[in-house]
C-alpha cells in the first residue's frame, strides 16, 4: 500500500508539475532570447547549448530507468550494486562503472561514437566515491 500511495503522489507531481515547469522554461527562454537580443550580445552557446543538454540528460535518464531491467537482462549483469534502471543515472555512467566493477560491454564500446572515452568519464566523482566505497564494504 505505502508504494502506491507514493506512485499516486508522483503522478501528482507530475500533473502538477508538468505545465509549471513548461512554462518556466518558456518564459525564461524568451526572457533571457529578448533580454540578450536588446543588449545585443546573444550567445547560442550560453543559451541553447545548455538547454539541449538538459534535454539529452533527461532522455538518458529516462531511458536507463525505463529500459533498465532490459539492458540488465541483456548484458548479464551480476552484481547488485551497478546496474542498469536508476532514474538518476546516464546508461553510458553506468556502462563505464560496469567496466570497473564488473566487465566490459559492447554497448561501452559502441558510445565510443561520442567520444574516445565517453563512458569512463561519463561517471561523475559523486558516483565514483559512492561506488568505490560500496564495493569496497
Amino acid at each position: 500500500m505505502k508504494h502506491f500511495l507514493k506512485l499516486i503522489l508522483e503522478i501528482i507531481f507530475l500533473i502538477i508539475g508538468t505545465p509549471i515547469f513548461w512554462l518556466v522554461a518558456v518564459l525564461g527562454f524568451c526572457y533571457t532570447f529578448l533580454k540578450h537580443l536588446i543588449k545585443l550580445d546573444y550567445s547560442i552557446s550560453k543559451q541553447l547549448t545548455p538547454i539541449l543538454r538538459s534535454v539529452n540528460l533527461i532522455n538518458d535518464c529516462f531511458a536507463n530507468a525505463a529500459g533498465g531491467e532490459m539492458l540488465n537482462d541483456i548484458f548479464k549483469v551480476k552484481n547488485e550494486i551497478v546496474r542498469f534502471g536508476k532514474w538518476y543515472e546516464t546508461i553510458s555512467a553506468v556502462t563505464g562503472l560496469l567496466k570497473i566493477y564488473e566487465k566490459d560491454i559492447w554497448l561501452r564500446r559502441f558510445l565510443k561514437i561520442l567520444g574516445k572515452n565517453h563512458c569512463e568519464e561519463a561517471p561523475t566523482e559523486m558516483q565514483l566515491v559512492y561506488y568505490k566505497t560500496k564495493f569496497e564494504k
